[in-house]
């Protein structure tokens, strides 16, 4: 009889955490991943006052997975990484310097705000306290998600560095990546349910090879 009583209550247990489980990924996987794109536009690579500047300009034409997010009263988070590195002709590149962009896409109301995702500030042991984060300039607003969107992201700029890393005579490549996730999951279910994808536009990459 113990035995019985035992296995019922693992049973149930196991019930409970199947339907937690399903119903977490009811939530997160509501939104459509379907054929929406992140549109790369006018990919340039210059000096800059001595710096390595990486421009281009990034559209999404089909605004219905977004849209969906928000009716579920959820954020968006664009990710832009860029990396460059020296082309090897052996194993891999050698990476030489890379920087990265995160910036944040709710709704507000009637309208739509973008804003650039707050620094993390490092501290140190014993140090004092950091001083308060100064208030947080919106990218882009207004109520045409359209317009907001190419307010913020028609036009981006990427610092990745002194120019005089750069060797002449040497081969480079630059590598930029975007993705579009939902910003409002937590770290702890983006690591529990790792084999889930949180993207709602899926990441895309674009290569550009040039010699300095």
């Amino acid at each position: 009889m113990g035995s019985c009583f035992r296995g019922f209550w693992a049973g149930v247990r196991n019930a409970l955490v199947v339907g937690c489980l399903s119903t977490v990924l009811a939530v997160v996987g509501a939104s459509p991943l379907a054929a929406a794109s992140l549109d790369l536009s006018n990919l340039v690579l210059n000096n800059h006052d001595g710096k390595i500047l990486v421009r281009f300009g990034l559209a999404i034409p089909d605004l219905t997975p977004l849209e969906a997010v928000f009716a579920e009263d959820g954020i968006l988070a664009l990710r832009m990484e860029a990396r460059l590195s020296e082309k090897s002709d052996y194993l891999w590149d050698h990476q030489v310097t890379e920087s990265g962009r995160l910036a944040v896409v709710r709704k507000t109301g009637d309208g739509y705000v973008v804003e650039p995702a707050p620094a993390q500030r490092p501290g140190r042991a014993g140090a004092a306290p950091n001083e308060p984060a100064a208030p947080v300039v919106p990218l882009a607003s207004g109520t045409n998600l359209a317009d907001v969107l190419r307010q913020a992201f028609g036009e981006v700029a990427m610092d990745l560095g002194p120019w005089d890393v750069l060797k002449r005579g040497e081969s480079y490549v630059l590598v930029l990546s975007i993705s579009l996730l939902r910003g409002d999951v937590s770290a702890f279910w983006r690591n529990t349910l790792f084999f889930w994808s949180f993207e709602v536009i899926p990441k895309v990459r674009y290569r550009l090879d040039f010699t300095y």
